[in-house]
């Protein structure tokens, strides 16, 4: 087993060193593009001799000019001049190409390895150590599946490095059959307060990724995607998500950032969450949330959703649903429906008809673009423990494909086994990956049935994020790049490999492409009896695309009828009068950036009309506009007082007074979601959680949050009974900077009907951007005593504000049972950590 918590790589050899010693080619968190030489920092104080030299203090004569050869190797070339795998083919070898793809049959089980440098005195290493020091030669073991065989060479000076690469892929057994040799150890034991298991699996090139549950308030893996190197099973760099709107990605994850499902194509990747109907898509370079990209699943219709497994093929996103017994289709790009592509689970209607279907599990999804594979089960738990099953279903059709089926992959079907599940698993085409629940300490592998998926395709100059069930790539190369090379490697050594370009060099390992300027097309198709597969590879050979041009959350034109207002975009507080006679007012704001969204509060008054409509009460009125674009976010604040007209009680005024202290940087400010309103909706999600403390899940079809009022229950009548207040309590004298978390004790003085929701996203407490609400939470689960979470945005004084209301009807209304809203407006102050 490669396990990622020890230094050697797999069969006891030698890992890969960390980035910064040895220095890769450049993918997605390695150092340095394919090919380039790397020089390394000031020379050790050490003299190395080249072969030849002459020692100091030597006389020193030029040969005669008849008997002189070629000048020795430079003291910085770092090349090989000979590498070889004995009984691995893998073409002929070249200096200038660092990557190479072979196959060999199930009965290669090692390979001897000889490595010659270009200059004698240059260091040569080999990953991994020599696994039989008994033999002459360096002896490297060979597992079923993925093999990498890299070679290291220092030049003389030390100042240069080259890496070479051989991907040797080893048939695998028996089908479906397990392979321990290549499970992919999880770092640490399981912490005692919780446990670290992964739903969502996938694999990009020679990493595997992963995310994690989040059932646990003292871990955070729901937000960060874990990355481990199949070579070696070494951890990698994580990445966290960055959505502020996400439970899991507070200091105290809650139990609703389940992660349940995850895939992606090299650039996003898509999560689905439990209990929301909306697979989330995120960045995968930088985690920052793409609300334009996110696929809202309530078009299924389906009830209360709990969304599964995820795949996709780059065209249709699948993911499974636990209570349809279902695995919907969606248009990727658009996020239609594509009800065609469904697939219905047959094979969980006995248990249905028996009435256990709350006991019947969906778990992950994966597809060779043929075959969809489907983790299926009964619940697990300590007392009924259960069988697991990968049940294969033909993927145009839908109908089952029972000799494809992984019968029982975690070994699970006894009552000694203490209820693990299958959390979700992925294929390189020759080896499955299965993660499973409770107190994991490996990702299982097992060997795929044959089939005619490349596992391994590269290009030098350029990074393909490549996967087997990844079908179409598009990369850029340099202009000055005229020739690349690709290698590629079948899952089974009897597949038949071609390439729809010719040759340009023969007689060296991999297929050497010439370039014409801008679009070219190479087609590699792989044949193993019947099956045949084809990817495509587009590359474009031009100057590269101008930087992008940065997201501006300013707005060009702001203006409010009936009112008079001096707009300036970097002017964020505005205050004005409007008259007495004035209800309603119309706002009209426009972001400089087209890529920008605008959210203006209080909400549309008349969403019939196209311009968003406030109503007034007399007194002030505070509207808020917020502009996202990318992570720039800016809230503009518009005070508008309305005079009490004749008869009128002053008393009735909303909203409160401006927090603006005259410095023109700050204001109220709600932390509105800036998503498309079915995205919105989608997020009602219910905060009692859904992963129970002993690890089993306690899923609930309920959306509505736990032990919380759903509503107001006022019946139109006047309100009766004392005036409702609001008080700060614990505020801290200051806030420790940007990216900090301050919490504050909100004190009513009397039980609310509102949710976790409206108090932390809807408006309930309002900050000033850039500061934001990221957690609400009922002090020993009482309505009347919140515990308010705000993450500081920068190092200025920090204003958290509850204002007084008019009404129990808005979204954002903080109200008893009785409809009696705050009576007046409670503001406190936080200083900056410079004050």
């Amino acid at each position: 087993m490669r396990d990622g918590a020890v230094s050697e790589g797999r069969d006891g050899t030698a890992a890969v060193p960390a980035a910064g010693v040895w220095r890769r080619r450049g993918r997605s968190g390695l150092v340095g593009p394919p090919g380039r030489l790397v020089r390394w920092g000031a020379l050790a104080a050490a003299v190395v001799l080249a072969a030849g030299a002459v020692p100091a203090g030597a006389q020193s004569t030029d040969p005669p000019e008849d008997s002189m050869t070629d000048p020795p190797p430079a003291a910085d070339d770092a090349s090989l001049s000979s590498l070889s795998l004995s009984g691995v083919d893998f073409g002929g070898f070249s200096g200038e190409v660092l990557v190479y793809a072979a196959n060999v049959a199930g009965d290669v089980s090692a390979t001897t390895v000889t490595a010659t440098a270009t200059n004698s005195a240059a260091e040569v290493s080999i990953l991994a150590d020599d696994a039989d020091t008994e033999t002459d030669g360096h002896q490297v073991g060979l597992i079923r599946g993925r093999n990498w065989v890299r070679v290291s060479v220092t030049s003389a000076d030390g100042m240069v490095q080259r890496q070479y690469e051989v991907m040797v892929v080893r048939d695998p057994g028996e089908a479906m059959s397990r392979n321990a040799d290549a499970d992919i150890g999880i770092h640490g034991d399981p912490p005692q307060d919780g446990w670290a298991y992964f739903k969502g699996v996938w694999g990009i090139n020679d990493r595997l990724m992963l995310i994690g549950h989040g059932g646990s308030p003292q871990i955070r893996e729901a937000c960060t995607i874990q990355s481990y190197d199949l070579a070696t099973g070494l951890q990698l760099d994580p990445r966290l998500l960055d959505d502020p709107f996400l439970p899991g990605c507070s200091p105290f994850p809650t139990l609703n950032a389940v992660v349940n499902g995850a895939w992606s194509d090299g650039e996003i990747v898509w999560v689905s969450y439990l209990h929301q109907k909306v697979i989330r898509a995120y960045n995968l370079e930088t985690g920052a949330f793409l609300p334009e990209r996110a696929i809202s699943t309530s078009k299924a219709k389906s009830g209360s959703q709990l969304l599964r497994g995820v795949w996709s093929d780059g065209e249709t996103i699948w993911v499974a649903e636990n209570y349809a017994l279902k695995v919907f289709a969606f248009d990727l790009g658009t996020g239609e429906r594509r009800p065609d592509a469904d697939i219905a689970l047959e094979t969980g209607a006995d248990r249905v008809d028996a009435g256990l279907a709350e006991r019947y599990k969906i778990f992950g999804l994966w597809s060779d673009g043929k075959t969809m594979w489907v983790g299926e089960g009964w619940a697990a738990s300590q007392i009924f423990p259960g069988p697991n099953r990968i049940w294969a279903y033909d993927l145009a059709t839908g109908e089952r494909k029972s000799d494809l089926d992984i019968p029982d992959p975690l070994g699970t079907n006894s009552t000694a086994y203490d209820g693990a599940n299958m959390a979700g698993f992925w294929s390189d085409g020759a080896t499955l990956w299965v993660s499973e629940t409770r107190y994991s300490e490996s990702i299982r592998a097992f060997n795929m049935p044959a089939n005619a998926l490349l596992t391994w395709l590269r290009l030098s100059d350029a990074d393909i994020p490549f996967s087997a069930d990844r079908f179409e790539y598009s990369v850029r190369v340099p202009l000055e790049v005229s020739r690349v090379t690709l290698s590629a490697a079948a899952a089974f050594s009897d597949s038949e490999v071609s390439f729809s370009v010719a040759d340009a060099d023969a007689e060296v390992g991999g297929v050497q492409v010439d370039l014409a300027e801008g679009l070219n097309t190479v087609v590699v198709t792989s044949a193993n009896g019947g099956d045949t597969r084809t990817y495509t590879v587009r590359i474009n050979r031009a100057d590269p695309p101008p930087p992008p041009v940065p997201f501006s959350a300013e707005l060009s034109s702001l203006a409010v009828s009936g009112a008079e207002l001096t707009f300036s975009a970097d002017q964020l507080i505005y205050e004005a009068e409007v008259a007495a006679d004035v209800e309603s007012v119309t706002v009209s704001a426009v972001a400089a950036d087209e890529r920008a969204s605008v959210t203006v509060l209080p909400a549309d008054a008349d969403p019939v009309a196209d311009a968003h409509q406030v109503s007034l009460s007399v007194g002030a009125n505070v509207v808020t506009i917020t502009v996202r674009a990318g992570k720039e976010i800016l809230t503009y604040t518009v005070v508008l007082t309305r005079p009490a007209g004749t008869g009128d009680d002053s008393d009735d005024a909303v909203g409160g007074e401006s927090d603006s202290d005259g410095d023109g940087g700050e204001g109220p400010v709600s932390l509105q979601k800036e998503e498309p309103e079915e995205l919105a909706a989608a997020e009602q999600r219910s905060e009692s959680g859904s992963e129970s403390e002993s690890g089993s899940e306690s899923e609930s079809e309920s959306e509505s949050e736990s032990g919380s009022e759903s509503g107001s229950e006022f019946d139109g009548s006047e309100p009766v009974g004392p005036a409702l207040t609001a008080g700060f309590e614990g505020v801290p004298d200051a806030h420790s900077g940007a990216g900090s978390d301050v919490v504050v004790r909100v004190r009513f003085s009397e039980p609310l009907a509102v949710s976790y929701v409206t108090m932390r996203d809807g408006g309930g407490v309002f900050v000033q951007s850039p500061h934001r609400v990221v957690r609400a939470k009922r002090v020993e689960g009482r309505s009347d005593l919140w515990d308010i979470t705000v993450r500081v945005g920068d190092d200025r004084r920090l204003s958290v504000t509850v204002f007084k209301g008019s009404g129990c009807d808005g979204e954002h209304a903080v109200c008893t049972a009785d409809g009696r809203p705050v009576s007046e407006a409670a503001q406190v102050f936080i200083e900056g950590p410079s004050s």
